[in-house]
């Protein structure tokens, strides 16, 4: 993806989450990410930020969690609440977190240097793992291959964890702009459980942790 269709696909990725109701009452508001922001941290610490990351930094704000229907790894759809990172300020200081509390649990630079925190998965820590190909995902092999993964903060990160290299949460950072921002797998979740997404359930925890019950149901 070039850098222009990276910025296309951010730029509509935000205004089809605004037309589905959310930043009505504060609008798009920029980022203001320089390249020279980007370029500094890339520099300190020695990672090269994806194309599409680099066009979302330099997009717009996103200052609250945000729930969006997920593809688990056996499939199932479901509710899931993240946040993202859209300042160089943001990703630096989880960047840092990230690393004081691997190498508390003991991990080497090579273990967890490739692992970029970009969010929380709800309250976990949301990563790109660098060190994998994004044209080598399949996103139908259980979770195997995707780039995007989570910390748990309340498991220990052992050796074992660092093989498999956390739980995979998507595909890629596409996948995850298509499942949070575009809403691609609302269709699948509402014909899996009879009933109606909208931006006012999306944002009521009480249908968001009990979308299972019959009430919820479409007649």
């Amino acid at each position: 993806m070039t850098q222009q269709e990276a910025k296309n696909y951010v730029e509509g990725a935000f205004q089809a989450l605004k037309d589905r109701g959310w930043f009505l009452k504060t609008g798009l508001v920029p980022t203001g990410v320089t390249d020279r922001e980007i370029a500094e941290f890339e520099a300190e610490s020695e990672l090269k930020l994806p194309t599409l990351l680099k066009a979302f930094l330099k997009s717009y704000r996103m200052d609250f969690d945000l729930w969006g229907i997920i593809h688990e790894v056996d499939f199932d759809t479901r509710p899931w609440p993240i946040s993202l990172n859209t300042s160089v300020k943001e990703l630096r200081i989880n960047w840092a977190v990230f690393r004081e509390i691997a190498a508390d649990y003991g991990a080497a630079p090579e273990q967890y240097g490739h692992f970029l925190p970009i969010g929380m998965w709800d309250s976990e820590f949301l990563v790109w793992d660098l060190s994998r190909r994004e044209d080598q995902v399949d996103a139908e092999d259980w979770g195997e291959s995707w780039v995007l993964r989570s910390f748990p903060h309340d498991e220990a990160w052992d050796k074992e964890f660092w093989e498999e290299g956390g739980e995979p949460c998507a595909p890629s950072f596409k996948d995850l702009l298509d499942w949070y921002f575009y809403g691609a797998l609302i269709p699948e979740f509402e014909e899996e459980n009879h009933l109606k997404v909208t931006y006012e359930r999306m944002n009521n925890y009480d249908f968001l942790w009990h979308f299972y019950e019959d009430r919820w149901k479409e007649p």
